[in-house]
């Protein structure tokens, strides 16, 4: 039984280790030469990372339709940019308004360096998304797999028994 319970820990630890490596890997995009296109849902937000070679503090400029001081995004207007400065290696995040169209422009400059990346704001989907399901069914798989288990165990302890 002691091996069971060995084999059923790292079938465990396996599967969240499958279910959580993606999120650590999506915790932010690096940006390399300028040029880079990039999109982001209307209303969503993403945290960039650019790679600069020197160090000191970078300044980022947001411009686009609707932005402001908030969250570099607020509510939609006519064209405007915002600023903020963070050290060399810090990321950077986008927020984009809910009502957000065309395309949105994030340039991070470090002494005469700069980095452009367009943002295209796209409509966000809605509607049920059967990939976010996978980790249900996974974990339904595996219960599923545990129950026939203790199942054929039990009757084979019965049999024995017998």
């Amino acid at each position: 039984m002691k091996s069971l319970r060995t084999k059923i820990a790292a079938v465990a630890i396996a599967i969240v280790a499958l279910v959580a490596a993606p999120t650590a890997a999506m915790a932010y995009v690096p940006v390399g030469p300028s040029g880079t296109t990039t999109s982001i849902p209307a209303g969503g937000s993403a945290t960039f990372l650019f790679d600069f070679s020197g160090t000191g503090t970078v300044t980022y400029t947001l411009t686009g339709e609707g932005v402001g001081p908030g969250s570099l995004a607020m509510v939609k207007a006519a064209p405007t940019s915002t600023q903020v400065s963070k050290a060399v290696g810090e990321t950077v995040t986008v927020t984009l308004p809910s009502n957000a169209t065309g395309t949105y422009t994030l340039v991070g400059t470090l002494g005469s360096e700069s980095i452009t990346l367009t943002i295209n704001a796209t409509i966000a989907t809605t509607g049920f998304d059967a990939s976010s399901m996978l980790g249900v069914w996974i974990g339904g798989g595996v219960l599923l797999l545990g129950g026939v288990l203790v199942t054929v165990f039990a009757a084979r302890r019965e049999r024995q028994d017998a």
